[in-house]
């Protein structure tokens, strides 16, 4: 296998995003750049210097039309759903993967390896009882986390021995069921009026990040030389995720993600 740069996973997802981007206008399906992707787009023009990876969110309806109709709409095979509903992974919202390439993660178990991704979040109204939603995910979050941990890896010393305490424990668990537990805790519980966003189906969502559904009028906006969605009100949008988004972090917190990432040579892939 090959290994690959930062800059060249940029490209990989690039082109996931360019496969999202031509089916989401030929399907009328609404997305929007989110989180460091939308931040990057508007203080960088693109990527986050020290960031690689892109997230969109989409709202629940059109999530679901695009992972029903994926395998039918793509222009390119190579291009696949990765998603909890189908078994081949351990994430609670679905990822777009080239499967020409493998990534490994530090911290998780070497079985849950998956290709270069854009992650996709679901955008879901308002759960009517907010607090017995989040107290589920929370659970499920953490039984997931434990599930699927590398009990030889951590951060510290003090993560590497709770690891090496509860990851036994859990080794009954099957981490993509508990995700499918997660999606159908957001997809499923019982919804408020639709004047208002949030994510639900993701460990590190925040029950007090309410999203005006009005935020979310699509415009275009520049990213490497593309044009891709973001919501009218990004401004907005970006002040009440990061606050002061316009300052850059001090390098010491300038965070990036701890893989190793190959291209899978075409004497490894399947016949």
């Amino acid at each position: 296998m090959q290994p690959l740069s930062t800059d060249d996973m940029k490209q990989i997802e690039l082109g996931i995003m360019d496969e999202i981007d031509a089916i989401c206008r030929e399907h009328d399906l609404r997305y929007y750049l989110a989180y460091g992707s939308l931040l990057g787009a508007m203080r960088h023009g693109g990527f986050i210097p020290w960031d690689d990876d892109m997230d969109i969110v989409m709202p629940r309806k059109d999530y679901e039309k695009l992972l029903g109709n994926f395998d039918l709409w793509r222009h390119n095979d190579k291009y696949v759903v990765s998603s909890c509903r189908k078994g081949n992974s351990v994430h609670p919202f679905a990822k777009i993967v080239d499967s020409t390439t493998l990534v490994s993660e530090r911290y998780l178990k070497p079985e849950h390896k998956t290709g270069v991704w854009v992650d996709i979040f679901p955008l879901d109204h308002i759960p009517r009882d907010i607090d017995r939603v989040f107290r589920k995910r929370d659970r499920l979050s953490f039984m997931r986390a434990i599930s699927m941990s590398d009990p030889h890896d951590g951060a510290t010393l003090l993560a590497k021995a709770a690891k090496r305490l509860l990851v036994p424990l859990a080794k009954n668990l099957d981490p993509a069921k508990i995700a499918c537990q997660m999606d159908e805790n957001a997809t499923n519980c019982e919804k408020t009026a639709d004047d208002a966003y949030m994510v639900i189906a993701s460990s590190a969502a925040d029950p007090t990040k309410v999203l005006p559904a009005g935020w979310f009028e699509p415009i275009e906006v520049e990213f490497e030389n593309r044009k891709f969605f973001a919501p009218k009100h990004w401004e907005e949008y970006l002040t009440f995720i990061y606050g002061n988004w316009r300052s850059f972090p001090p390098e010491g917190e300038r965070r990036t993600h701890t893989t190793e990432t190959y291209r899978i040579d075409s004497a490894d892939l399947p016949q």
